[in-house]
């Protein structure tokens, strides 16, 4: 018998050692299985088909935290078990989550020592009445509790203590990412031809690396290009939205992951002071990787995730006003899933072609028309004469079906 048997678990073809936090299935070693994961998995296992709560997760799995530890965090690798399980036992659920309070085990496991005594027949239980009972703690690892139980007793009161002073990261991390962006949009690209590269450091982590520090390359390449081109950003260029979603803080304090969401109107000329192109980019969703280097955060890194759009869906379109070649008259364009916000009227036909369409772009919509979910009223065309197709969009999603309108 192994000598840590009393704390060795077996469930279905799931075996789990909760003294070394290995986790094994049909007799093999689980790769994937990660030592917090498995941390999430021995405290919900200590006290099977009952609540564990959040806080009690936190306090067996990080008793180290100081930063950041939250249900969130209990959630995220608790869900990483819940798949990992599913990739095993797809047909079973092993986890409970209860909403507000904490999770619970639901399988029916049995330390190696009962189960092997319920298969023989030897023990004082038969082996239905163990498995029809609620699973067994074993007094090995209880006693491991009471150890387990006194570390966490110290390591809440150091939490107790470090929550009554506590400095709050968050700000400082929501300034530093918003002011690197105001600054990358706003200066650094109206004036690219002055750029230095140890003006970067005051937002962005200082080594350059191809795979950790995606976004020092990219401002600089965007650099690049932009004088090589002739070309700068315009003094109206702006920032529309800029809304932080939430900001997530490692176990450590020192790294976190942000996430917002933006929209930039962006104005692009050339060194004549012609204007190359306008437009607005976004709402989207960016990801910022931030981490503290020398008691500062930096950027290391970002990615960009589209907002999905729902497709405009368009049933009928009818003039309002009498159509005139060439002069200004208005339409009713009725359908569903219209986005008042960024909803925008796009027309092919003589004089607009298919590779640039003339457009009602949001803002005149918003100066003209009377928007709703369903009905877009009042929208204001000029067309030569012939037949068109109209078609609708919410921001850059896909275009609905046309319409057709003919000009007389």
């Amino acid at each position: 018998m192994d000598e840590n048997s009393s704390q060795i678990f077996e469930f279905d073809e799931f075996r789990f050692d909760a003294e070394r936090l290995v986790l094994y299935f049909r007799g093999n070693v689980v790769p994937q299985a990660g030592e917090k994961v498995l941390q999430v998995l021995a405290a919900v296992m200590a006290r099977p088909n009952e609540v564990v709560t959040h806080d009690e997760i936190l306090r067996f799995a990080w008793p180290e935290a100081k930063y950041g530890a939250d249900k969130t965090l209990v959630n995220q690798y608790a869900s990483k078990l819940t798949k990992l399980f599913a990739q095993y036992c797809p047909d079973k659920a092993y986890l409970r989550n209860t909403r507000g309070r904490g999770y619970m085990f639901t399988g029916k496991a049995l330390n190696r020592e009962t189960f092997a005594a319920a298969q023989n027949g030897t023990g004082s239980t038969s082996a239905t009445e163990i498995l029809n009972h609620r699973p067994l703690v074993s007094g090995g690892f209880r006693r491991s509790w009471r150890t387990l139980a006194v570390i966490a007793v110290l390591s809440f009161a150091a939490l107790a203590a470090w929550k009554l002073y506590p400095v709050d990261e968050r700000p400082e991390i929501e300034r530093v990412v918003r002011e690197s962006q105001m600054y990358e949009s706003l200066v650094l690209y109206k004036e690219p031809a002055a750029f230095k590269e140890e003006a970067l450091d005051k937002y962005w982590i200082a080594d350059i690396e191809a795979d950790s520090n995606y976004d020092r390359r990219r401002i600089r390449d965007s650099v690049t290009k932009l004088v090589a081109e002739g070309r700068r950003y315009g003094d109206e260029t702006k920032c529309e939205q800029f809304e932080f979603q939430s900001v997530e803080l490692n176990a450590d304090g020192d790294f976190a992951v942000v996430r917002t969401l933006e929209k930039w109107f962006v104005a692009a000329y050339f060194s004549d002071g012609t204007l190359q192109k306008n437009r607005t980019i976004g709402p989207y969703f960016v990801s910022y990787n931030v981490r503290k280097a020398d008691g500062r955060w930096l950027i290391e890194r970002s990615t960009t995730a589209r907002v999905n759009r729902p497709i405009p869906r368009v049933s009928q379109i009818e003039p309002t006003t009498e159509m005139v070649a060439g002069k200004q008259f208005f339409v009713k364009i009725s359908g569903q899933d219209f986005e008042d916000a960024t909803v925008h009227v796009e027309v092919t036909g003589p004089g607009c072609p298919e590779s640039r369409p003339c457009k009602v772009p949001n803002s005149a919509l918003l100066e003209h028309a009377k928007l709703s979910e369903t009905v877009l009223d009042n929208v204001p065309l000029t067309l030569a004469s012939g037949t068109f197709n109209i078609t609708v969009r919410n921001g850059d999603s896909k275009s609905s079906e046309p319409l057709l309108v003919t000009v007389p």
